[in-house]
């Protein structure tokens, strides 16, 4: 009896013996993203808290400011320090009662927290008075944040419980996208090109390429056309707002009984009266693409009659004031070959979209909104002359406004600039598109030709009264001038071309500059009876020229 029990004892033992060996002490430890089981290591209870977090592949040197509790969430014990100068990352598994199923607690760094709370904070302060220094140009389309700034926001606060974004996170960062659409019609209903201007500023796009003598023939003549050399140009158009009948071709007869015409519908129409280019153009790639920083360096709405020094745009802005001009668009060339290469032709690209833009923002913050919007594209062709107009979208100004578009930079690997990239996706026809096509960024344009009050007439010279390269006035322009001058008042028919103004004006000063500009305006709005120069100004014209 007594060996049997001695047996079953030294089973039982042998046992127990087994079952401790094979069951390891196993920690539980709780992290932000989950539950990890980790084996005590070597089952030692003399094993360190940091040997027990590095064996679950937790490296507490990481994080400098880390924290940790033993025990569950709620009914944990006090918080243990974990960074280097702290003594807790050296307690033993035995010190701080860890056994079998005992679970540690990762504290989540709550000044981490609070510091990406600021950070955002100070995100949205900063994107906040960013947005209030933003002009503006349609602010009922304006988005009060960007659409990668909402989405990185709210992938941010995605982070943690929910582990992703709702349905309301999503349609709130797709309300930060711009909706774009065809725009079919602009403030302006049609416009008036000054014809002499055009043909102006086209024969200054086309430089010659000199022939010796020898070398000319029948067959060199016919191919006079392949010889020209382009360069293409920009310029800046003066003009005044108009309101004319809608219906122009109709002409009803009028009687003592007519009724008045107040009640036929009006339009708003663009009158150009002068094409003025900025001197010192440097286009680029051997002329192919045209300098546009001459004017969107110069010519800034907010800066124009307050700034010190005195650039050209602000001479030409001032000048054309005193005429009652003001800004209404501007006009470039172009001559290659892909804005005509297929049946859907387009002359205005993503580039000049953008550079319209930007002009347009300019100018509504020269002369207001209301009337800054009135704003046109002229684009020519300058191999043959053909000129069409267009006026950019709302949405198109308010994109470059909010710097959406991303315009290309043209080098010679660069075919074509029609799909413009975006910084962030626009919504067009229900789909996200970072890619988009010019089209859907102009608005067409009815065109007609005029003569402007201020092109010098249908007999002033095609190449213009002053030089092309920096604007001044020519030897023969000077000599005409002061034969008009001796001749009496033929000066004034002289006088009428906004370029030999502008150039005078740098000549005889701000105030004799005035008096001649209102003189020239009454003169060439039809009051020509009793305006005349008086001996002062006469005198002034003659010592200059």
């Amino acid at each position: 009896m007594n060996c049997s029990s001695t047996l079953l004892s030294l089973i039982i033992a042998v046992v127990l013996l087994v079952s401790t060996a094979a069951a390891p002490t196993v920690l539980r430890i709780r992290t932000i993203n989950g539950v990890l089981r980790v084996p005590l290591p070597n089952d030692d209870p003399n094993s360190t808290l940091s040997s027990i977090l590095a064996s679950a592949g937790i490296n507490i040197d990481d994080d400098g400011d880390m924290k940790c509790q033993v025990g569950l969430p709620g009914r944990a014990s006090s918080t243990l320090d974990l960074s280097p100068s702290g003594t807790d990352r050296e307690k033993t598994a035995a010190e701080l009662g860890l056994k079998h199923g005992s679970m540690i607690t990762i504290v989540p760094p709550m000044d981490n927290t609070k510091t990406a709370s600021e950070s955002s904070t100070k995100s949205q302060n900063d994107a906040k008075e960013n947005n209030d220094n933003r002009f503006d140009p349609f602010p009922d389309l304006a988005k009060s944040t960007s659409y990668s700034t909402a989405s990185r926001r709210a992938r941010a606060l995605s982070r943690g419980v929910s582990r992703g974004m709702t349905y309301g996170d999503i349609s709130r960062v797709r309300s930060t996208m711009h909706t774009v659409e065809p725009q079919s019609k602009g403030p302006l209903t049609r416009v008036y090109v000054c014809q002499v201007g055009a043909a102006k500023f086209q024969n200054h796009c086309i430089v010659n390429t000199p022939m010796k003598k020898q070398n000319l023939s029948s067959s060199t003549k016919r191919k006079k056309e392949e010889l020209a050399k382009v360069e293409n140009r920009v310029a800046l158009l003066f003009g005044t707002i108009n309101k004319e009948r809608m219906d122009q071709s109709r002409k009803k007869a009028r009687t003592s009984l007519s009724s008045a015409r107040e009640d036929e519908k009006t339009c708003e129409v663009a009158k150009v009266h002068a094409i003025w280019e900025p001197p010192m153009q440097k286009p680029t790639l051997n002329g192919k693409h045209y300098d546009e920083t001459c004017l969107l360096a110069t010519y800034l709405g907010d800066t124009i009659g307050k700034s010190k020094k005195e650039t050209a745009t602000d001479r030409a802005v001032r000048v054309a004031g005193w005429l009652g001009l003001q800004p209404l668009g501007w006009m470039f060339s172009y001559a290659d070959e892909d804005r005509h290469e297929d049946g859907d032709a387009l002359p205005v690209h993503g580039r000049d979209a953008a550079v319209g833009a930007k002009l347009q923002i300019e100018t509504m913050k020269l002369i207001g909104r209301e009337e800054g919007c009135k704003f046109v594209t002229l684009t020519l062709d300058g191999r043959i002359g053909a000129t069409e107009a267009f006026q950019l979208s709302d949405v198109c100004v308010q994109m470059t406004a909010e710097n959406v578009l991303s315009p290309p930079v043209v080098d010679e690997a660069l075919q074509s600039t029609r799909f413009i990239k975006l910084k962030d996706p626009v919504v067009v026809s229900g789909e996200e598109i970072k890619l988009l096509d010019s089209v859907l960024l102009i608005v067409n344009t009815a065109m007609l030709s005029h003569v402007g009050l201020y092109s010098g007439g249908v007999n002033a010279p095609i190449g213009g009264n002053v030089k092309k390269g920096s604007g001044a006035l020519l030897v023969k322009t000077r000599k005409r001038i002061l034969a008009a001058l001796e001749q009496g008042n033929g000066a004034l028919n002289e006088l009428c071309d906004f370029d030999t103004l502008l150039a005078l004006d740098s000549l005889i000063g701000r105030e004799d500059s005035e008096k001649l500009c209102l003189l020239v305006r009454k003169y060439a709005r039809g009051q020509k009876k009793g305006t005349m120069l008086d001996a002062h100004l006469k005198l002034s014209l003659q010592s200059v020229l």
